[in-house]
């Protein structure tokens, strides 16, 4: 008889194994996701499994947030990025589902925000799509050759000229998974979020990801001359990879160092029996969608909604303040904001 049940860290490996081999698992569904987020900012995991003749054959990761100000507490499958939900067949779910609810309620959680994504693609008809999605999250997905020598045959020749020209312009990338990597991407990052007027997450959570993951993760960085020009983090399970964070430094924009950076990324991913590359998180039409749409990726619709209420979570629309927020953020010095703003970003679940 199939039953629903918390596990603790004992089971890692065991739910490590179903998600490897479950077609529908993302990376950001292995236990070391939810590790990582309780190493660095203290959100308490609640793995539930279904367990049926003693084997796991269904999961639903949790984590339990809490605001510091009003103490809300929401469940959020899960925070920091795209993706979450259960994994598994119906039936399975739906015991998921109950559980779920049932933690909720002995949680005190007022939202059970779960984040999925559609099982099939959208297509290629880029038109007739924008008259029906609208301005909607879609993930990027990119179905990979295999090997990177296919990959790069198979992109349009633009797209080729302009990884090219990344080389050319003397740009080079180290890929790996080590603390050096990890600083020089923050490096880029931590300018990044402070040019758009966001709060920065910590490089501890950075630092502890890529612990966790090990060599399930890796950091790409692209130098010029010897300086940080770009960097990311793609992490990978069983045939799937994802690219959760990835920047670049505006002022080497002419020298195109993100597209080696993403080149690189995919090569490696392809050489390395990875089958679907995942870009991300887009709105519909939008800068980020047409860059990750120009390396042939095809949208798949998000759904982010609230199992308690049963209504839509985490996609209205930023109210009128946020843009006066992000101008203060952005006066305040770098140094400062990379104290203060992981204080900050550590309870804003996106």
């Amino acid at each position: 008889m199939a039953e629903a049940a918390l596990i603790d860290y004992q089971e890692r490996d065991n739910w490590n194994d179903f998600v490897a081999s479950a077609e529908s698992a993302t990376p950001y569904h292995r236990f070391e996701w939810m590790e990582a987020i309780e190493t660095a900012y203290g959100h308490k995991p609640y793995p539930i499994v279904v367990k049926q003749e003693g084997k796991i054959v269904a999961v639903l990761p949790l984590i339990l947030m809490e605001q510091p100000l009003t103490r809300k507490k929401a469940l959020v499958s899960l925070p920091f990025c795209d993706l979450g939900g259960a994994v598994g067949a119906g039936v399975h779910v739906e015991l998921l589902t109950k559980k779920a609810r049932e933690l909720a309620d002995s949680t005190a959680a007022r939202e059970l925000e779960v984040r999925q994504r559609e099982a099939q693609g959208m297509g290629f008809d880029f038109d007739i799509l924008a008259s029906e999605v609208g301005n909607q999250k879609v993930s990027m997905i990119l179905e990979l050759e295999a090997g990177s020598e296919k990959q790069m045959a198979a992109f349009k020749p633009k797209l080729r000229s302009q990884i090219k020209k990344a080389m050319k312009n003397g740009c080079t990338t180290e890929l790996g998974n080590n603390e050096k990597l990890v600083e020089d991407f923050y490096h880029v990052f931590s300018r990044n979020m402070h040019a758009l007027g966001s709060p920065v997450h910590s490089k501890n959570l950075f630092q502890s990801i890529c612990k966790a993951f090990g060599d399930q993760a890796v950091v790409a960085v692209t130098y010029f001359k010897g300086e940080v020009a770009a960097g990311g983090i793609v992490l990978k399970n069983g045939k799937n990879a994802a690219i959760p964070w990835a920047s670049s430094l505006s002022e080497y924009n002419r020298l195109a160092p993100n597209m080696l950076l993403y080149w690189e990324f995919l090569a490696h991913c392809a050489d390395n029996g990875i089958t679907t590359f995942d870009f991300g998180r887009s709105t519909f039409g939008e800068g980020t969608f047409r860059f990750k749409k120009q390396w042939g990726a095809q949208p798949y619709l998000l759904s982010w909604k609230n199992w308690i209420e049963q209504c839509g979570t985490g996609t209205s629309a930023p109210g009128k303040i946020r843009p006066m927020l992000e101008s203060a953020w952005r006066r305040l010095p770098l140094g400062l904001v990379n104290v203060l703003g992981p204080l900050v970003r550590k309870h804003i679940r996106l």
